[in-house]
Order: structure tokens, then C-alpha cells, then sequence
């Protein structure tokens, strides 16, 4: 049963590509009614959808899309964020084969030519922005990823930061601090036909991670706050998890 209540905190999904946010999308479709959810355009266009949607602004109970923290300056209510993250290598590596697979990419022709380990490589300034501690960008909500800044918002604004590699036990979390209804899902934007962290050199795995420490540390802190959770769970709710688990049958968003 989809909510009816607006009053709710307004869930923002902060969606960072290639963490399995598709998926996610899919599932807060199904968890609130198609006219309290607003799918955000490009930033510069927000201000317009929001004139155009009025009062019924107010009866929002979702908003998500490819956007920096901030974007709850735009709605005059109580707000929630959720979000997750990627291990970074794993991250860059679907990034690169996502872009490659793509032509309908803005970077396809950019990245097209280039090996992954040319691509990781790269001094391009529209590639450094994804192959640079991009998600440390979007939780501190700067152009300039703060690592300071994006732990302090994720400590007071989001109720729940998933992790892309426990994707299950997320949703499991966000299910009951967000009062969801049963999920069922599949995989959504998997990227096929890439590489995996094993077949990587360990040099490019290296130089991936000495361009993301910010990320690496955002990440090993949002997954060790999440495993917490989990061991904090009474018996009752961590019944609920190992069934929830069994449901889900192994499914979740790693491409």
C-alpha cells in the first residue's frame, strides 16, 4: 500500500551514478503515489518545474535525481536524504563501461578511444569529475568535494547512506526507518560486459585510489555506520532481515 500521509519528512533520494540508484528509483516508485514524487530535471531547469507544480509542492513525499546535497532548499517542509555508496574502484570501473557502452552518453566520444587504465589516467577536466572523489562531491553538495562537510550532513541530514555491495541489507534498513511496504525488485542499468576489480592491474586499482582517499574514507565510514546498525537490530528485526534477505534471493545492483 503506497503512502497517504503528507506528514512525513519529504525523502530525498540523492542519486549518485553507478551505485545502483536505478534500481532504488524503481523501488520509491512503488513505495509512494506517481503525484507525490518529483523526478528532479537538470538544476537549471528546477525552478521552472517548481513554479509549474505549485501548491502541490506541499503534498510532495519524494523527490529524487542527480543532484548535490542542498537540493532541500528548494521545498518548505521537513526532509529526509538517503542515498548510496560505492567502493570507489568498483565504481570507476562500471563508470567506465557504462560510458563506453553508451553512445548516448555525453562522454562516449571522449571515453571511446581510451583503455580503462588510459581512461583512469586521463587529465581531461570532464573526466576528472567522475574519476575524482565524486561521491564525497555530492554528500558535501560543493563543486570542491569536503570531506568534513560531508560527513557532518550525513550525520545530521540522512536517515539512511546504503552501501552498494550490502544492497539488501540497505534497503532492509531503509524499509524500516522509512516505513516502506514490501519490496520486490530487479536489477535496473547493470552494466554488462565489463571488467572486474580481479582483473584490473593492481597499478590502475592504486592510482584509482590515490585520486578518491576522500571517497574511500566517506565510503569506510557510511559502511561501517551501516554494519553498526544492523548488529544494533533486536531479535525481532533481525528475524525480519534474514527473511527479508531470502526474499530478495540474492538479488542486487553490482554492474
Amino acid at each position: 500500500m503506497k503512502h497517504e500521509s503528507t506528514k512525513i519528512p519529504l525523502v530525498i533520494f540523492m542519486h549518485i551514478p553507478k551505485t545502483g540508484g536505478i534500481t532504488l528509483r524503481n523501488i520509491l516508485d512503488q513505495q509512494y503515489r506517481s503525484e507525490h514524487i518529483l523526478r528532479l530535471p537538470q538544476k537549471n531547469k528546477l525552478d521552472n518545474l517548481l513554479q509549474k507544480k505549485g501548491a502541490n509542492i506541499k503534498k510532495l513525499q519524494c523527490v529524487y535525481g542527480h543532484h548535490r546535497f542542498g537540493v532541500h532548499e528548494y521545498f518548505q517542509q521537513p526532509f529526509t536524504y538517503i542515498t548510496m555508496l560505492r567502493h570507489p574502484v568498483e565504481r570507476i570501473i562500471s563508470t567506465y563501461y557504462f560510458i563506453l557502452q553508451n553512445e548516448r552518453n555525453r562522454m562516449h566520444q571522449k571515453v571511446k578511444p581510451l583503455t580503462f587504465e588510459q581512461f583512469v589516467q586521463s587529465t581531461d577536466p570532464d573526466l576528472q569529475v567522475p574519476l575524482t572523489n565524486h561521491q564525497t562531491r555530492y554528500l558535501s553538495g560543493e563543486r570542491k568535494p569536503n570531506l568534513n562537510k560531508a560527513l557532518q550532513h550525513m550525520d545530521t541530514h540522512f536517515s539512511v547512506v546504503g552501501i552498494t555491495e550490502l544492497y539488501n541489507e540497505s534497503l532492509f534498513i531503509m524499509k524500516k526507518k522509512l516505513g516502506w511496504d514490501h519490496i520486490s525488485y530487479q536489477k535496473k542499468n547493470v552494466t554488462k560486459k565489463r571488467k572486474r576489480q580481479t582483473d584490473i592491474g593492481l597499478d590502475t586499482i592504486e592510482i584509482i585510489k590515490r585520486k578518491n582517499p576522500l571517497d574511500l574514507h566517506l565510503y569506510e565510514t557510511a559502511k561501517e555506520k551501516l554494519q553498526e546498525h544492523i548488529k544494533r537490530l533486536d531479535s525481532g528485526a533481525r528475524k525480519e532481515l534474514q527473511q527479508f534477505l531470502q526474499d530478495q534471493n540474492g538479488f542486487g545492483p553490482h554492474g
